[in-house]
């Protein structure tokens, strides 16, 4: 049996509206009408309206834009539990959250474990590095590793 941070996050009926109501929030908050939004998520006014008002679920499918529109997670977006308090997901977070997530982490720790830290992402560097120039990525998680080359953090505009 197949289970998904998805299923196990769903909200319960009686919580449909408060659902609609932080996707109204988070379009709003973005100055988006409802017309844009429905739009750029490729669903009809109606059915927008019909979630935003918590008269109808959301499907797995416009969850997973809606996380991935608004940069959030299923947390928030079920259960209004915000970033700052949620473990690092990694499919459900964006760039600039996880620089803050990391920043905040690393603020809490002693010199010592700073030092840790800093050798073992070198270790990792190193490692990986190495693995790619012996052969070339096989899937887009081994194109992710070694990262350090490159602009942190990716262009998030």
């Amino acid at each position: 049996m197949e289970t998904s941070s998805y299923h196990s996050l769903r909200p319960s009926p009686q919580d449909y509206q408060a659902v609609g109501r932080r996707i109204r929030r988070m379009r709003r908050s973005v100055q988006m009408t409802q017309e844009k939004l429905a739009d750029a998520l490729g669903i009809s006014v109606n059915y927008l309206g019909e979630v935003e008002r918590g008269n109808k679920p959301l499907s797995r499918s416009l969850a997973d834009q809606l996380c991935a529109h608004f940069h959030v997670t299923y947390d928030y977006l079920y259960h209004g539990i915000p970033l700052n308090t949620q473990y690092f997901i990694r499919e459900n977070i964006s760039y600039k959250s996880l620089q803050t997530f990391l920043t905040e982490e690393i603020a809490e720790c002693s010199p010592e474990e700073i030092l840790i830290i800093s050798r073992l992402v070198d270790c990792y560097l190193d490692v990986s590095r190495q693995l790619k120039k012996q052969s070339p990525p096989q899937n887009s998680q081994d194109a992710d590793c070694g990262t350090r080359d490159k602009k942190w953090p990716p262009n998030s505009s």
